[in-house]
């Protein structure tokens, strides 16, 4: 309820008239924007000037600018005629400095005629004390510096600044045409540990098995070996031969047996003619008996069939991956539309890559857009204005744009990590450009034109943007210290990213605002239901504040001990959509086959040992029985399999040709090849240690023989769990990092601990959620926990910005606390919601990864949000609270006594 009060500044009611010499104390002074009152000199407590009327309010309006605070707890908005804009009492304090002049800090009172009247602004020449709120006033239209410094004029300004844009827009758009997609996975996990040299000289020696693709044949009736399926399967080997980017196909037609006289015989028998009944029946005996086809190209119950598809060295990975895997997809397609006995679904590692690539291109492409789609919309309507949501949504879309264009300058690749670069310049651009927009209203609805108010933003808000860019480049620059180079790549992206995003924001922003399309009152208006949530939170969170910080403190310490036993793990099918085919294929591999993955043990014995010697077998079983023993890997092949059960005599007829894929007899060196199932990359990672300590009793016990575990599973189950802990142990340099530079900023080191609480809970948050849900992690959702980081720490530093420049101006904590609120909390709120909305419609991709992506992100968005209202300024309150109780003569850029505050006129000033 608003009712108009017979009252002075202070509240209290006005009992002696002004004195006749009243003209020595205050004159009236021309702005260009109207007359306004000034103060002479230095005012003396008890002086009465005028009465002030206005409408008591309970809470600070939206521009609380005017507002004043009533002994009650109350507020004051001042009416006409002498509404009370800026006035402080003499500078008596040590710690009030003297302005740019060397003059002391004079108190000024400036009074507006009538409420709709626009803010006198003041002469270049009075102190900071005489500025408007959060910074200075722009100058009046012709006088120097009007357009906003460096002399030039208004059209000058906005000439070079649209200059500007469009030549880093052209590099941008230079640098795309250089950015080059790798998502090769060698490549992801790729460092300069011995696991890659090996893996490169088993692919020298024996070809690499995660180059093959696998066709499993299922028979609709009966087994394969009936007359149908047989020969449907002969032709799909014929079809899948030729396809080009193809070396060798490998199926159950290609393995020999060892005949009556010593001859090698396929244990299928070629022929162009189909198979008489009996001949099947003696290939399936065969078949089932053979070790090297039961258990490996041929289930069990001999319903199914492997056909191993080799790629050549080039073909796996891109940029010929998409197109080979295309073209052996089609190959099968096509016999499957001829082949009704058969069922034919595709799997291995370079199909599940692509298929993975290919389903996420397509859902971050579809769920994106219409994540972005929904923002801009639900922006708008907010907004009441097409306009303002240009203005939002233009710049940080630009700031993606730059970021992609300095990553291909750059020379750096696209791959799963840097991919996310432009997504974190949008997320961190959109809050920045929220509220330069809402600064830009306020200066407007106080009848500054439009590029006064463009500059005004840029002084005020530019400063916060700019600082918060700093302090996310300098934390995603702390990744340079990772093991793992796509994770130092990725900081050095993501660092460049933040900056890109701060030179689009603050650049165009201003530029666009200040347009005629959509300057004034085009830039819509604020929404009240926003500012109104954010201002109640912070109210509540000040009269609460030392409740809601015990309950914070414990809820955030709880939450980060949930979610301390998170562990890193990865596994193939969660990148693929749900229901698809490779999926299933997958799984029916890993049950009926041992798993689509290979593991690869290189064997390599002294020179004096010839490779059909005994001890060679001897060694290679010992291999297979440590393979055996891990529990993950039971079933493997190599030349012990082949020549094992052979006597003597046939084992030294062996031509090495025959077995050139598992022994290199010039290099001395055999090979012992498994597959594991997608236990996940932790299950995987116990697995390969407890191969290594057999490995390493069998070496202890041969001594010049070496026995090295390798393959892509095994360096990508050690590699990405390093991947994810190098991300997760950088969130807290990067805390850290960012808490410092803060308490600089700030001159406060209080500020900069203060900060850290509100930045680690929502990280706390997602950790829990996960431990909730049961998921671990791996990097889309490790880039969640940076990407949270980022958009915390933008609310952070507004709210500590705007809160420095009110208890600059001497007003208490509690009551800048509120201020601040009420100047960013709009932007905070509509920002959260908007990037939730955004963020909610990843959530119904069919690719597990990128869903819980979308979720996490949904998660830290409202944990960020509530942490910035609630948690932070009670945070601030009980810190200056005990600052003021325990160390009274303490005082920094935010804590401890504040300046002088502002004069009560008409009555003794309190304390």
């Amino acid at each position: 309820m608003s009712r108009h009060n017979r009252a002075d500044a202070s509240g209290a009611a006005a009992t002696r008239a002004p004195r006749p010499s009243l003209d020595r104390l205050i004159r009236v002074g021309e702005t260009h924007v109207g007359r306004g009152v000034f103060a002479r000199r230095a005012l003396k407590t008890g002086i009465v000037l005028g009465e002030v009327h206005g409408e008591i309010l309970a809470d600070h309006p939206e521009d609380s600018s005017y507002v004043m605070e009533l002994p009650s707890g109350r507020l004051l908005d001042p009416a006409a005629p002498l509404r009370f804009v800026n006035h402080r009492r003499p500078a008596l304090a040590a710690n009030d400095p003297p302005d740019s002049g060397g003059r002391g800090t004079f108190d000024r009172l400036q009074l507006a005629g009538r409420r709709g009247d626009p803010l006198p602004l003041r002469d270049a020449r009075l102190p900071r004390l005489d500025r408007g709120p959060g910074g200075a006033a722009p100058h009046a239209p012709g006088q120097p510096g009007s357009a906003g410094g460096w002399g030039l004029t208004a059209a000058a300004w906005s000439r070079a600044g649209w200059l500007a844009a469009m030549a880093l827009t052209a590099a941008a758009v230079f640098g795309i045409s250089r950015l080059r997609i790798d998502d090769d996975l060698r490549a992801l996990v790729r460092n300069t540990t011995v696991d890659f040299r090996l893996l490169d000289e088993v692919a020298d020696l024996f070809g690499a098995p995660d180059r093959d693709c696998i066709v499993l044949a299922d028979a609709h009736e009966g087994d394969i070996f009936a007359a149908a399926p047989l020969a449907e399967l002969r032709r799909l080997v014929a079809r899948l031969e030729a396809v080009e980017g193809v070396a060798e196909v490998r199926s159950i037609f290609d393995v020999r047996r060892q005949g009556a006289a010593g001859a090698l015989l396929p244990v299928v028998p070629r022929t162009d003619e189909p198979l008489d009944a009996a001949a099947r029946a003696a290939a399936k005996d065969r078949a089932v008996d053979h070790p090297l086809v039961a258990g490996h190209l041929l289930s069990r119950d001999g319903g199914s069939s492997l056909v191993l598809v080799r790629l050549v060295p080039a073909a796996d990975r891109p940029p010929l991956l998409p197109k080979v895997v295309a073209d052996v997809e089609a190959a099968v397609a096509a016999a499957r539309a001829e082949s009704p006995a058969l069922a034919l679904q595709v799997t291995g590692l370079p199909a599940l890559r692509e298929q993975a690539a290919r389903a996420l291109r397509r859902d971050m492409l579809v769920f994106n857009s219409l994540g972005l789609s929904l923002a801009v919309m639900l922006s708008a309507a907010v907004a009441r204005s097409l306009r303002s949501t240009v203005v939002a949504c233009v710049p940080p879309f630009i700031g993606a744009v730059w970021a992609l264009g300095l990553l291909g300058l750059c020379g750096m690749p696209v791959n799963i990590l840097t991919s996310v670069v432009p997504s974190l310049a949008l997320v961190v651009g959109t809050c920045d450009s929220i509220h330069f927009i809402e600064d830009m209203r306020r200066s407007v609805r106080r009848g500054l034109p439009p590029l006064a108010a463009s500059r005004g933003a840029v002084q005020r808000v530019g400063v916060a943007c700019g600082l918060t860019s700093l302090v996310t480049a300098i934390g995603f620059a702390s990744l340079a210290a990772a093991k793992i180079d796509a994770v130092r790549g990725f900081g050095i992206a993501a660092a460049v990213g933040a900056v890109a995003s701060f030179l689009a924001v603050t650049l165009l922003t201003p530029l666009l605002a200040s347009t005629r399309f959509c300057s004034g009152l085009r830039l819509g208006r604020s929404s009240r239901a926003a500012g109104r949530l954010a201002n109640r939170l912070a109210a509540f969170s000040v009269r609460h504040a030392r409740p809601i910080v015990a309950v914070g403190g414990l809820v955030t310490v709880l939450l980060a001990w949930a979610g301390s036993g998170l562990d890193a793990d990865t596994k193939v099918v969660d990148s693929l959509p749900r229901g698809a085919s490779a999926a299933e294929a997958l799984a029916r591999v890993d049950a009926e086959f041992g798993g689509a993955i290979g593991v690869d043990v290189l064997v390599r014995w002294p020179d004096t040992i010839d490779w059909r010697d005994e001890s060679v077998t001897a060694a290679l079983a010992g291999v297979h029985d440590v393979l055996a023993a891990s529990g993950g890997i039971d079933r493997a092949i190599s030349l012990a399999t082949v020549a094992g059960s052979l006597p003597p005599r046939a084992r030294r007829r062996l031509d090495p040709d025959h077995v050139r894929d598992l022994v290199a007899p010039e290099s001395h060196a055999a090979v012992v090849r498994g597959r594991v199932t997608d236990l996940g990359s932790r299950a995987l990672d116990g697995v390969y240690g407890r191969v290594d300590a057999g490995l390493a009793e069998l070496a202890q016990a041969r001594p010049g023989w070496r026995f090295d575990l390798g393959g892509m599973s095994v360096v990508s189950a050690r590699n990405i769990r390093q991947l994810v802990r190098d991300l997760g142990s950088s969130l807290l340099l990067e805390v850290a990092v960012i808490g410092g530079i803060l308490a600089l900023a700030f001159r406060s080191p209080l500020a900069g601990v203060v900060s850290l609480i509100p930045n680690v809970f929502p990280l706390a948050v997602i950790g829990s959620l996960l431990v909730a849900t049961g998921r671990s992690l791996d990097p889309a959702t490790v880039i969640v926990f940076n990407v949270c980081l980022g958009l915390a720490v933008d609310d952070t530093v507004h709210v500590l910005a705007a809160l420095a420049r009110h208890r600059r101006a001497g007003l208490s904590i509690a009551t800048s606390v509120r201020r601040a609120v009420v100047e960013t909390g709009n932007p905070v709120v509509i920002g959260g919601v908007v990037l939730a909305v955004g963020f909610a419609a990843v959530t119904a991709s069919s690719v597990p990864s990128l869903a819980s992506f979308g979720l996490l992100a949904c998660a830290a968005v409202a944990a960020a949000t509530v942490a910035e209202l609630v948690l932070l300024p009670a945070l601030l309150v009980v810190t200056d609270d005990l600052v003021r109780r325990y160390r009274p003569v303490f005082k920094d850029g935010i804590f401890g006594p504040a300046a002088p505050p502002w004069t009560v006129i008409g009555a003794p000033s309190r304390p």
